[in-house]
């Protein structure tokens, strides 16, 4: 428990520093490009980041519990590693010739250029803190979170005097820290895992499908940005901005779930004793949630001073909104360590299907809300939506819980595709029962 404990600490915590160093990073880039420059540098890296989640899709993930599962194995690995780079190089050079045939005449050209750069060193380096990850070495995760962002933030304090305010600057600054995390991510690899194989086009469509269930969640959650276009569409530009200002800045109160979750999976995917790591996990989930719930409630009493305060009085009747939208945040805090549950379990298709059904619908619910009562409607509409999610996969994990039997597997990437193999645990299941 005090190992779980801790690796939701050092998460939590490379998280925020990254979120800081990028806060501070994007407000220096605001004010020195102007609102024309920087919007179209934002939209543009948003795409990136958007091509990156759609180029993991779950693969990350999926390898991980192999690992997990199997700490001696380092071919799960390999194989996702030289997949990664093959697509990192693929969707950098295909967003090279976009750019020049769409942006040819345009001033940002060599910024957009450049942003083919971070985009493939995006996917290498997460992939990098797989095997920290599978090991629960969240400390290295955590750490090289951090030198992201702040190798970043670094560079433009660094760069600024040299280039002035041109566009290509805040581009090559992401690069960079994108490039210092890489580094710092095999420096402290183990030696088994610094090599790449070869994969077929075969190899990589199957590894492709075998984590398209985990893909799924991402889409979803992709999806989910469309939020505040919908609000915007049904209730107009205001109801928009008074939704969209609270809600975003929730989301940096879910870290710490998120941090909890991450730090949980490999341990329930991966832990011998089940029984007593499904007993540590529900005892850090509880202890998350009673945070989570104090703190949640606290920030819900004072929103009508800190909203005005930290947005502005334009921004007074977000308020309400807020206070709604703390009831999202709790209730994903929840919807999160549920989700590692069933996928480190094995029933990520159930998990990737909740996950998708709950969006569509919660995306509905808050289009309805946006048109019957604006902002403060919108958020009941999320509060819908993470409402189906948690009785889906409440439902689904109470009953595995209930028919678990331990299995124990292997993973192989073959010339016909992927093979997994998965076996009961003869001695487990025959105790349990």
């Amino acid at each position: 428990m005090r190992k779980l404990a801790l690796n939701s600490v050092v998460l939590t915590v490379g998280a925020y520093i990254s979120q800081i160093a990028t806060l501070f990073l994007y407000i220096f880039a605001a004010r020195d490009f102007g609102p024309s420059v920087f919007g179209s540098l934002a939209a543009l890296i948003g795409i990136a980041l958007v091509v990156a989640s759609f180029a993991d899709f779950g693969i990350n993930g999926v390898t991980i519990r192999e690992l997990a599962r199997d700490p001696r194995s380092t071919e799960p690995f390999i194989h996702t590693l030289t997949a990664k780079l093959a697509i990192g190089g693929l969707l950098a050079a295909l967003w090279t010739v976009a750019v020049i045939v769409f942006m040819n005449r345009s001033s940002l050209l060599s910024a957009a250029c450049v942003i083919a750069a971070y985009l493939a060193l995006l996917i290498v380096w997460g992939t990098l803190t797989v095997p920290f990850r599978a090991a629960e070495n969240m400390a290295v995760v955590g750490l090289i979170t951090s030198v992201e962002k702040c190798s970043a933030l670094g560079a433009w304090l660094a760069l600024k005097p040299l280039t002035g305010s041109h566009p290509v600057l805040l581009p090559t600054t992401l690069a960079f820290g994108c490039g210092m995390a890489a580094l710092c991510s095999v420096a402290l690899l183990p030696k088994r895992f610094r090599s790449i194989g070869r994969l077929s086009p075969t190899q990589l469509v199957a590894l492709w499908r075998s984590s398209f269930s985990f893909g799924m969640v991402g889409v979803a959650s992709q999806i989910l940005r469309a939020d505040v276009a919908i609000v915007g569409s049904v209730a107009g530009s205001f109801a928009a901005g008074v939704y969209a200002a609270p809600a975003r800045l929730a989301n940096f109160l879910s870290v710490v779930p998120a941090s909890f979750s991450a730090a949980v999976f490999p341990r329930l995917a991966g832990g011998l004793d089940r029984r007593a790591v499904r007993r540590e996990a529900v005892l850090g989930a509880s202890v998350v949630l009673l945070v989570m719930a104090v703190g949640l409630l606290a920030l819900g009493i004072a929103a009508p001073v800190i909203v005005p305060i930290a947005l502005g009085r334009a921004y007074s009747s977000s308020a309400d909104v807020l206070r709604v939208y703390l009831v999202v945040v709790l209730i994903s805090s929840v919807n999160q360590p549920l989700l590692a549950f069933l996928q480190a379990e094995g029933h990520e298709r159930y998990a990737g299907r909740a996950t998708v059904a709950s969006v569509v619908l919660g995306l509905a619910a808050i289009a309805v809300g946006a048109r019957i009562n604006g902002g403060v409607g919108a958020a009941w509409g999320g509060v819908a939506l993470q409402t189906i999610l948690l009785l889906l996969m409440g439902y689904k994990t109470v009953r595995a819980a209930r028919t678990f039997v331990p299995l124990h597997g292997t993973t192989e990437v073959t010339d016909t595709g992927l093979a997994i193999q998965v076996l009961p645990d003869i001695a487990d299941s025959t105790a349990n029962r």
